[in-house]
């Protein structure tokens, strides 16, 4: 069921609404504010909007390629389930074939 939050990230009050938990989104403001803050603490002529927007394409990014290892995995998952699948049938072959003898 979808909750309404709020959070503070970079001085900015705002409401969330989401179907996870208030820890959680909790959290991921908190992850965002750090971020937001030690980039503009760090580079002398980083806006708040600056930071902002390099934080996003951060977050955009790592979140793409872990959907990209995701699929990967998909497939390297669905590869080993068709080869037990046939190891299955393989040995169940060789096992009527043992007592057949």
């Amino acid at each position: 069921m979808k909750q309404k939050f709020y959070v503070e990230i970079a001085g900015v009050k705002l409401g969330i609404v989401s179907e996870e938990g208030q820890e959680y989104v909790e959290d991921v403001a908190r992850t965002v504010n750090d971020k937001i803050n030690l980039m503009i603490h760090s580079q002398k002529n980083c806006s708040l909007v600056e930071a902002a927007i390099f934080c996003a394409m951060d977050f955009y990014s790592t979140g793409a390629g872990d959907s990209r290892k995701v699929k990967n995995l998909e497939a390297q998952i669905a590869l080993y389930q068709a080869n037990v699948n046939r190891l299955k049938k393989e040995n169940e072959e060789l096992r009527a074939k043992l007592q057949g003898n």
